[in-house]
């Protein structure tokens, strides 16, 4: 069967099937129309592989909490009663037994169903109330802030999906100067070692540390562009499309190739050179430079002080956020925390003293 990207048949069922459907059946109530949440359709990622399971159109109407408590569940009725089993030639509900996690004995359509911008929003890390402030968006793991802000509205009738949208679109400055100090220091960290693991000529172990560092470089890029990066399957190639992948990439890729680890130690300088100048073109601190400074210790090659960095980024910062950091015993900073099904890899978990 040839593919067609699960947001392209979303848009041909909402705007031929579900909105005429409400037009007729439910002319008085308002509501936004969206695909959007986990699944890599989502991100415009979804090819002919993701068609064997869990795939095909989704739309969530958001209604207003009155709304959804009177007439939910007759939207929903009329929606499983009226819309097609097919659309243009592909199934519309779920009928892989084992396969798909929901259960298909009874003809329900894929995933299309009914909630509350309260309820999407609590779905979205526990958000309860936006604006977020300064710490509440160090409880919301960055995957989710992806999910939410990514996909397809196709009608807002309210405006409210959209403005919760923009609010959450990236994050503030005083939280992007927060989260760029812990990478910059986690950098560090797994930079301080490469030049005793290399003089011992311990090559697989340069290659693993040179990965962690590249990871963490990668994870700067995302910030100082703005945009959230995502899960270990699809973290790299969100990362190529991103605009300083073009000149960072390749320095990357060279600092993972090489086998000297002086080189790595150098191209590991050159890369942070390329994020801190887009870092700086943000204007969120005064220029920021890297310490760096050729030794030849046996230790180092070149030292460099990467929590310089992190100190200048978090000097006044506000109050909440700068209690946060005082108050961490460490970073945990491999993105380890498992937030559902099992799935990994999605935020930086702070480990906190009791006060």
């Amino acid at each position: 069967m040839r593919f067609v990207p699960s947001l392209d048949l979303s848009r041909m069922l909402y705007e031929g099937e579900i909105a005429p459907i409400m037009e007729r059946a439910f002319p008085e109530v308002t509501y936004a129309a969206a695909s959007l949440g986990m699944c890599s359709e989502i991100l415009g990622l979804d090819d002919a592989v993701s068609m064997d399971h869990m795939w095909g159109p989704r739309v969530a109407l958001f209604l207003s909490n009155e709304d959804q408590a009177r007439h939910g569940e007759a939207v929903a009725k009329t929606l499983r009663q009226q819309l097609p089993e097919t659309l243009g030639g592909f199934d519309t509900t779920w009928r892989k037994p084992e396969v798909d996690v929901q259960d298909t004995t009874e003809s329900i359509l894929y995933n299309v169903w009914t909630t509350t911008m309260d309820s999407a929003l609590a779905f979205c890390g526990g958000v309860s109330a936006l604006p977020l402030q300064h710490v509440d968006w160090l409880k919301v793991s960055e995957q989710h802030l992806l999910e939410f802000t990514s996909g397809v509205v196709y009608h807002d009738g309210t405006g409210d999906l959209t403005r919760a949208r923009q609010m959450l679109a990236a994050y503030p400055d005083d939280v992007l100067r927060f989260l760029l100090a812990g990478e910059w220091s986690a950098v560090g960290s797994d930079w301080f070692p490469i030049g005793r693991i290399g003089s011992r000529e311990d090559r697989l172990g340069l290659r693993i540390q040179a990965t962690r560092v590249a990871r963490h470089l990668m994870q700067i890029a995302f910030l100082v562009s703005r945009r959230y990066s995502t899960y270990k399957k699809w973290f790299g190639t969100l990362f190529k499309r991103l605009p300083i992948s073009s000149e960072l990439e390749t320095v990357l890729l060279d600092l993972l190739a090489e086998e000297d680890w002086r080189s790595v130690e150098e191209k590991l300088g050159q890369a942070a050179a390329i994020l801190l100048r887009q870092q700086n073109d943000l204007g969120l601190t005064p220029p920021i430079e890297l310490p760096a400074q050729t030794v030849d210790s046996g230790r180092h090659h070149v030292r460099y002080d990467f929590w310089e960095i992190g100190r200048q980024l978090t000097d006044g910062l506000p109050v909440p956020l700068k209690a946060v950091m005082d108050n961490q015993v460490f970073w945990l900073n491999d993105r380890s925390l498992v937030l559902w099904n099992e799935e990994d890899g999605k935020w930086p978990l702070l480990l906190q003293r009791s006060r």
